[in-house]
C-alpha cells in the first residue's frame, strides 16, 4: 500500500479543466494520486487530494506549478501529510439529516452536540436557500454514545429552530433511500 506523503488543496474561481490539469501536473511529477474530495460552492471550485511524491520532489517548484496553472487569485497549499488522531475504536458511522427553517446558529447547536458525545464528522453539506436550510453528514460516534438521548438532543435542538432532524445508521439510511431499478418480467 502506498503511502500518502502530502496533501493538496485548490480553491479558485470554477472554470473547466482544473482536475485535467492538476492531474496532468502531478503525473508529470510522478505523484499518485490516493483520494480526492471536490466540490463547488457558489462558483468557487474546492478539492483537496491525498498524494504520495517521490522522495526527490521540490514541493516549492511544484507549488508554483500547480499556482500557474490554475491561475491569479487562487489558493494553493502543499503541505506534509500529518494523521490528526486514530479513528474512533469500533465506531458506527450514521447519517445526519437537518431540514427546515434556517436559524443562526444551528450548525453550532448540533456540530456542538455531536462532539460533546465524542463524534466526528466524516462528511458535512450544507446548504442555505432563502429561509430553508438543508444539512446532510456522515458522522462517527463511538459504540458508547447513548443514541437515544443524542437523537432526543438532536431533534430538541432541530424543533427550537424549525427543522426536523434525523440521525440514522448509515445501513439504515442507505437501506431507505437507495434507488433501485429493477427489470420488470413479463
Amino acid at each position: 500500500m502506498t503511502e500518502p506523503t502530502h496533501l493538496l488543496t485548490v480553491h479558485t474561481l470554477d472554470q473547466r479543466g482544473i482536475i485535467a490539469n492538476l492531474s496532468e501536473v502531478m503525473e508529470l511529477q510522478g505523484a499518485r494520486l490516493l483520494e480526492l474530495s471536490q466540490t463547488v460552492v457558489r462558483d468557487y471550485f474546492t478539492i483537496i487530494i491525498i498524494v504520495a511524491l517521490p522522495p526527490d520532489t521540490n514541493t516549492e517548484t511544484l507549488s508554483a506549478q500547480l499556482h500557474r496553472i490554475i491561475g491569479p487569485g487562487a489558493a494553493v497549499n502543499l503541505l506534509p501529510y500529518q494523521t490528526s488522531h486514530p479513528p474512533l475504536p469500533d465506531s458506527d458511522r450514521y447519517i445526519l439529516t437537518a431540514l427546515g427553517d434556517d436559524s443562526p446558529g444551528i450548525v453550532h447547536d448540533i456540530s456542538s452536540l455531536i462532539a460533546e458525545r465524542g463524534g466526528n464528522f466524516v462528511d458535512l453539506d450544507c446548504r442555505v436557500a432563502a429561509t430553508r436550510i438543508r444539512l446532510v453528514a456522515e458522522i462517527e460516534l463511538p459504540p458508547t454514545v447513548a443514541l437515544d438521548q443524542l437523537q432526543i438532543d438532536l431533534e430538541h435542538a432541530g424543533q427550537t429552530a424549525g427543522l426536523q432532524v434525523r440521525l440514522q445508521h448509515q445501513r439504515l439510511f442507505q437501506a431507505t433511500n437507495q434507488v433501485l431499478f429493477r427489470r420488470i418480467s413479463r
